[in-house]
């Protein structure tokens, strides 16, 4: 049960008197076999903010009291090593055939291994699997309450018939935090910051959480982006958790503003477009259900609006995505024990614990009330995204010029259970010949929705919400795009996915990916080894120079013993480094995948010459990466995510107060993440950067950091802000359109002001084209697909201050997927996406957009890898 009393503060935090608290199923009594976490950790639920290992020290404690109708599962570890965990609870018959559920639901999951009249016996005999995940963001803390409570009711329930019927009819998996690093900072921020007794006033130090705050995990991940990409550890445990159990209801149980209400689905528009008829129509059921239960207690709720389920990143459109029915669900927030709403009323941390634990008793009953239903449903999903893999496009094949990359492409797309195959033989797809190797998916197949929302270059979003939203912005009101309206991998990864309308007869195989690609098959080689840049070869190359081997670059093209290389080929000369170069070279090229050609003479038949003065020699480079506030929290997290992470680069965080003690001439690169970085960083510290660039230093700013640097005031980036009209942005916003000359009315002009600032770019994918001939663009084809979600036009910088090494493309060309609103495409086309700017000795390169975001426009992250391994070099 919740603790006997909840505390009742004056807005000043004085001293507290005990209330009754709600019941959580009013008349439950409880077997006193299963220990309270009073009992366990020395609290009542409530009473305290649980921190994580108190969550899985709960869920311990319930596993060994009832063995028999529970299992403990670890699915992942965090970065700082806490463990995440799942508690299975069942009927004690189903948990003594646990194993046989599991092997019976994942055959249930794939229809074509049913022989005749299998689905209708294992639907008649399987439990419904209804999977509560709690807390993606650390700092929405009541879902780990309500996991608890849930967990102890689920158990210990004498009375109650809901908590009966689920015992019955499912199976529950109960996630009690999927970010356990997050909730651990916001609880020490909030233990830190609290009063003697809990202060209510929104601005307390208690609820006001330092950068970055509790939301993301250790790299500052916003984890419900992040189910698909699988780029931290949380979630890739999670997905292959929820692979292995195939659910047909998955619950993601979150936190919004103290001053709501409750939220359940049924969703916003827009929706996904492959989620099926059938599923709305289990949204109402579910909707339908919880409005009763909340009618009942007396709990406001609201549906149908803010949270929709079109990105399949997040934890309710991934399970939809695989046949679940998948629910976000989003309680009002104390974000403490207590919290004063504007209102004047209180909302305590119990209140969050209570609805969220009615919303989910609710679910699973509802579940269990459909179980035959729900069971039915899911097979006939999975069958039906066979039926519709059979039209139209039948098979994607992916291929590129960097097969390392190709394939950790295929290896992502089976760790979300999308079935990759690898042909043994040439095939022939979009017209084009491929050579044997290329990775097949066909869209024939149980999870054939969800490689549609991954791979498809498209995504459609409901013609009539778009329609609003442009009826909203000609009112100048903002749209109601929650989030990205593109994400399209094969775009992002700058991979070819060739779409076929027939099955690809070619001889193939399925493919399971190794723990590692396999070793090549090198020869040992009398002059040295060359390397092919690309996203694959940079992370091998920033491996070799981590290990101490010394490697060249060469910016020009050049034709070696028949073979041409492009620009930017690695070279490793076996007079230039240790013995058995051969041996170290297999090992880390052996790890990334990459391509490697002996050579046994440095002789060009045309081209730049290997030992040219032209040829540059790398370094490991010495990184620091602004930390703290007034950077984006996010963009700092990514950034330094694809730097230790993805390429292996050591980076030392520096927090922005600090900076003024930094003997910057120890650092090759700085990163600037984006953010406003006035005043923070002032006249004294833009000084020491310019002069830090012209003794060598690389300055690379992101996004919002490129717009401040671009500032007159501040004076390091030659390039300009624009206005709507392409008048340039200034320092200070642009003035009200009263403090400009009188003019003859222009209704358009008076909707959309002029001197307004541009359209925002609402998370679209944009072609760039690529100075192929600059080693910023090494590794690529002259073209690549960039992620846009901003306000931001650069005027292209003048050839006499640097050069445009990427800009947009022409208007008619620009999109390559997602939205652009009416008219927002022509000021943005070929305007500056990426600018290298000489300072001196060193280099200024400034993005227009975030290249880091979420981690998964792989084909941006080499631009800013390629910045941070070459700007030391040249």
């Amino acid at each position: 049960m919740l603790s006997a009393f909840v505390l009742a503060l004056s807005v000043q935090a004085a001293a507290a008197a005990p209330v009754p608290a709600a019941e959580l199923v009013p008349g439950t009594t409880y077997d006193p076999a299963i220990p309270t976490t009073r009992e366990v950790l020395g609290y009542a639920v409530g009473e305290r903010i649980a921190p994580p290992e108190d969550l899985v020290v709960y869920l311990q404690a319930l596993a060994k009291a009832a063995p028999d109708r529970t299992r403990l599962v670890e699915y992942a570890r965090s970065w700082e090593g806490r463990p995440l965990v799942a508690l299975i609870v069942a009927a004690p018959e189903r948990i003594a055939r646990l194993d046989d559920v599991q092997r019976g639901l994942r055959r249930l999951a794939d229809p074509r291994t049913l022989a005749p009249g299998e689905d209708a016996r294992l639907v008649a005999d399987l439990p419904v699997v209804v999977a509560l995940v709690h807390g993606v963001h650390g700092n929405e803390i009541s879902p780990g309450g309500a996991a608890m409570a849930m967990a102890h009711h689920l158990l210990a329930a004498r009375n109650d018939p809901a908590a009966d019927l689920i015992r019955r009819e499912a199976i529950v998996l109960i996630d009690p935090t999927q970010n356990p690093d997050g909730r651990a900072r916001f609880v020490a921020s909030n233990a830190q910051g609290r009063a003697a007794a809990p202060d209510p006033l929104p601005f307390s130090a208690e609820h006001d959480e330092p950068w970055p705050g509790g939301r993301s995990n250790h790299y500052l991940f916003d984890l419900n982006r992040d189910w698909f990409a699988q780029t931290q550890p949380e979630s890739a445990g999670r997905v292959k958790l929820l692979l292995d159990w195939s659910p047909q209801v998955v619950v993601d149980l979150h936190e919004m503003g103290g001053d709501s209400s409750y939220y359940f689905p049924p969703a916003a528009e827009p929706g996904n477009p492959h989620t099926t008829a059938a599923q709305k129509a289990l949204y109402d059921v579910f909707g339908r259900a919880m409005a009763a239960r909340f009618d009942a207690r007396g709990f406001p709720f609201f549906t149908g609006e803010v949270f929709d389920a079109f990105y399949p990143g997040y934890g309710v459109s991934w399970p939809t995505a695989q046949g679940a029915i998948g629910m976000t669900f989003e309680m009002a927030s104390a974000r403490g024990l207590v919290y004063r709403r504007t209102d004047g009323t209180r909302l305590t941390y119990e209140d969050g614990i209570l609805e969220h634990f009615t919303a989910a008793l609710a679910t699973a009953e509802t579940a269990a009330r459909h179980r035959e239903r729900m069971l039915r449903e899911y097979v006939e999903f999975r069958r039906s995204a066979i039926r519709d893999g059979e039209t139209g496009t039948r098979e994607y094949v992916l291929t590129s010029g960097d097969a390392g990359q190709t394939e950790r492409l295929a290896r992502l797309l089976v760790r979300n259970g999308i079935e990759v195959r690898r042909a043994r033989e040439a095939v022939v797809a979009g017209g084009r010949t491929v050579p044997a190797g290329a990775f097949l998916v066909s869209l024939a197949q149980p999870a054939g929705r969800l490689a549609r929302n991954l791979l498809d270059a498209q995504t459609s979003m409901n013609a009539a919400f778009v329609k609003r939203q442009n009826e909203r912005r000609a009112m100048r009101l903002p749209d109601q795009i929650y989030d990205v309206t593109a994400w399209s991998l094969p775009l992002l990864w700058d991979i070819d996915a060739l779409a076929a309308t027939t099955p690809i007869g070619a001889g193939s195989e399925p493919y399971t990916p190794g723990a590692a690609p396999a070793a090549p098959d090198l020869p040992e080689a009398k002059v040295g080894y060359l390397l092919p840049w690309n996203a694959t070869t940079a992370g091998a190359i920033a491996d070799a120079l981590g290990a101490g081997l010394k490697v060249r670059f060469s910016p020009g093209t050049f034709t070696l013993a028949g073979r041409s290389f492009e620009r930017g080929t690695a070279i490793l000369r076996v007079s230039d480094n240790p013995d058995r170069l051969r041996d170290r070279l297999v090992a880390i090229t052996g790890r990334h995948g990459a391509t490697v050609v002996p050579i046994d003479t440095a002789f060009v038949e045309s081209g730049i010459s290997l030992g040219s003065g032209q040829v540059r020699v790398m370094k490991a480079p010495r990184v620091l990466l602004a930390w703290d506030a007034p950077a984006s929290s996010l963009s700092a997290g990514w950034a330094r995510y694809v730097l230790e992470r993805r390429y292996g680069v050591a980076v030392t965080a520096v927090r922005v107060a600090s900076f003024g003690r930094v003997p910057l001439d120890e650092f090759d690169v700085v990163v600037l993440p984006s953010g406003t970085y006035s005043p923070a960083l002032g006249a004294e510290a833009t000084r020491r950067l310019k002069e830090w660039m012209t003794r060598g230093g690389t300055l690379i700013t992101v996004a919002e950091a490129s717009r401040w640097a671009a500032r007159e005031a501040v004076g390091l980036l030659e390039s300009r802000t624009e206005l709507r009209g392409g008048a340039p942005e200034g320092d200070a916003p642009p003035k009200p359109r009263g403090d400009a000359p009188k003019q003859p009315f222009d209704l358009d002009a008076a909707i959309q002001p002029p001197q307004d600032r541009p359209d925002p770019v609402p998370g679209a994918i944009l072609r760039v084209s690529l100075d192929t001939e600059h080693w910023l663009a090494a590794g690529t084809d002259g073209e690549i697909q960039a992620q846009v979600e901003s306000q931001r036009i650069f005027t292209p910088i003048t050839l006499d201050k640097g050069r445009n090494v990427g800009t947009y493309a022409k208007a008619d060309r620009l999109l390559a997927s997602g939205i652009l609103w009416p008219g927002s495409g022509e000021p943005l086309a070929q305007k500056a996406f990426l600018v290298h700017q000489p300072m001196g000795q060193g280099h200024l390169i400034a993005f227009a957009e975030d290249p880091n975001a979420r981690a998964f426009a792989e084909s941006t992250m080499l631009l800013f890898v390629n910045a941070v391994l070459l700007g030391p070099a040249f």
